[in-house]
């Protein structure tokens, strides 16, 4: 067996064994957890409000709620993030779609920005249904369509939402999702470290995968994929695409990782308007 294949294979172990041995567990590959507060996006065609809620573990969360300041509001966004940065860094990708008439949410899982608590899979996905409880209960929500927006991890987290709670949702738009915890760790693991798939499937946990639950999404659902994505790879995209049942749309893109709304946001824009315009107000 070739020396630096060896080496490679030693080296994931030594990185793995140290993370679990810490006491992080998956949680350092997933989260990566940014604590410094952020500033408002640009508030000149819009207003930001502070909101903050609680999670089931009872840790508070926190978030800007965003409204364009006149015309008429064509649906709301909730908005689910990566696994790296704060509201600050995704803010200004939803701002195409507050200048076209949607309002929305954006907020940190626990542990990024704002947020207390610690991210692990338990926690984000109890973070996300607090999220979509909470926007659901304000007043300027009600009545209004309400689609569900996740990019990478939370592309991966929609889906399962979506799948859980489709019934509170007009809609769903999944940007650069994985397919699972132990598909995307296998998927880096082999091509940074040759590391065979089984070792990553037998020492970290999943607690739940998109792909397990994408078919049971019934309401309209838009997937978007980039061609050279380098961190999700577009063939899992393609997967959650091709398993996903009833109304569905692949739009597939190129460019970097999640940047759709940055490198084409006239059709960014368009097909969230098209889905608003296809879709009813939840229960």
């Amino acid at each position: 067996m070739p020396y630096k294949f060896l080496c490679k294979i030693f080296a994931f172990f030594v990185i793995i064994s140290g993370l679990l041995s810490s006491g992080c567990g998956s949680s350092a590959f997933f989260y990566l957890t940014q604590y410094h507060s952020s500033d408002f996006p640009d508030t000149t065609h819009c207003t930001v409000e502070n909101v903050y809620f609680r999670s089931s573990d009872s840790s508070l969360l926190h978030g800007w709620f965003i409204k364009p300041r006149s015309g008429k509001i064509l649906g709301t966004i909730l908005h689910f993030h990566g696994n790296y940065g704060n509201i600050g860094f995704y803010a200004p990708g939803l701002m195409p779609l507050v200048d076209a008439g949607f309002q929305g949410l954006v907020w940190d899982y626990e542990q990024f920005g704002k947020s207390e608590g610690k991210a692990s899979q338990e926690h984000v996905l109890e973070d996300a249904l607090a999220a979509l409880a909470y926007i659901r209960k304000r007043e300027d929500v009600k009545g209004t369509k309400l689609i569900l927006f996740g990019q990478s991890l939370g592309g991966h987290l929609a889906t399962v939402v979506a799948a859980r709670e489709q019934k509170k949702l007009s809609g769903v738009i999944i940007e650069g999702a994985f397919t699972g915890h132990h598909q995307i760790l296998a998927y880096h693991g082999w091509r940074k470290y040759a590391a065979p798939p089984l070792i990553t499937y037998a020492i970290i946990p999943s607690r739940y995968n998109a792909i397990d639950e994408v078919n049971r999404i019934l309401i309209p659902k838009l997937f978007i994929h980039s061609t050279e994505d380098k961190v999700c790879p577009y063939f899992m995209g393609v997967k959650l695409y091709n398993k996903a049942v009833g109304p569905k749309e692949l739009w597939s893109i190129t460019g970097r990782h999640c940047y759709a709304a940055l490198l084409y946001k006239d059709d960014f824009v368009c097909h969230f308007i098209a889905m608003a315009d296809k879709v009813g107000v939840p229960d």
